[in-house]
């Protein structure tokens, strides 16, 4: 697996992204077996993605490097009920969402995420100071609304578009129907683009944004 600069996953060719996941299967059995290369690998592929999955999540900057020590942790004490014949993937990100779930739980209100918070710089290598503070103001506004959508939503959005997990595995980690992963997909997009028809509306006039068909999101019912 790996990701952009910005967290978000790059899809690799079907046949590499095969070889990955057999190599990835065999990092805990041998880190099981005292191969002291095997856990520093698996933490080299999965450091991006998850410390982006907790910056995505909405997780306040002063916790996200304690909740990654922890995930990792859980992923150490874990490693016995990993079975290799399984992706690599779901397995983690299942003690991922739920680490976070837990801290969200402790806590009345998650941090979104403000400008203060380093988003990652726009692709063009050579921005004027405008389109930087305003790339800037867009990411962070972006971010913010993803840390507020429900949280089936967010964690459904997140593990497709930054974990990259096909929506299949997304199931497998969150114990959820593959229905309910696509409606739960569907609705996360619309919000957002509901919240940015409003964003972008000009002052005073009320836009109306993407509707959704009755009966569009019964099929998880």
């Amino acid at each position: 697996m790996t990701v952009s600069s910005s967290g978000l996953a790059i899809e690799l060719p079907e046949q590499q992204r095969h070889v990955v996941d057999l190599e990835e299967r065999t990092w805990l059995p041998r880190h099981r077996r005292g191969d002291d290369a095997a856990f520093p690998a698996l933490l080299a592929a999965y450091r991006r993605p998850v410390y982006a999955y907790l910056v995505r999540s909405g997780v306040a900057a002063a916790d996200r490097d304690d909740l990654f020590q922890s995930v990792f942790l859980k992923v150490h004490a874990a490693a016995g009920s990993y079975e290799p014949a399984y992706p690599l993937g779901p397995w983690i990100f299942t003690i991922v969402a739920n680490t976070v779930r837990n801290h969200a739980r402790g806590r009345r209100k998650l941090h979104l995420v403000s400008p203060e918070d380093d988003p990652p710089d726009p692709p063009d290598p050579n921005p004027g100071p405008e389109r930087i503070a305003e790339a800037r103001e867009t990411v962070a506004w972006l971010e913010g609304a993803v840390a507020a959508l429900p949280l089936a939503q967010r964690e459904v959005l997140l593990l497709t578009t930054v974990a990259g997990l096909p929506q299949q595995e997304v199931a497998e980690a969150l114990d959820m129907p593959l229905n309910t992963v696509k409606t739960q997909l569907r609705r996360a997009r619309l919000a957002l683009a509901e919240a940015l028809a409003r964003r972008d509306a000009p002052a005073g006039r009320a836009e109306e944004a993407p509707g959704m068909a009755p009966g569009e999101f019964d099929e998880d019912l």
